[in-house]
């Protein structure tokens, strides 16, 4: 479960608006929460860095936006999303 919905719509604004929207409505919610909650065990410094209020600074925006397309790019390549 996500512990601060401000950190996930922080780290959801990195991912391309478009590519959000090619999930199916119906499995949308469940794809980014798992992406987040992957992201906060996974890198729980950036994670922590995006929990803080205010912008996230360039570095580590940049570093998880790298994290957060990668992963997306694995998984619509997994489910066969154009």
């Amino acid at each position: 479960m996500i512990g601060d919905k401000g950190a996930a719509a922080k780290i959801l604004a990195l991912v391309p608006e478009a590519w959000i929207k090619k999930i199916p409505f119906f499995v949308r919610k469940h794809a980014t929460t798992k992406t987040i909650e992957r992201i906060a065990s996974e890198y729980p410094e950036l994670y922590a860095v995006a929990k803080r209020p205010g912008e996230v600074p360039e570095a580590e925006r940049e570093a998880l936006r790298s994290i957060i397309t990668g992963i997306f790019e694995e998984r619509m390549k997994k489910h066969k999303i154009q």
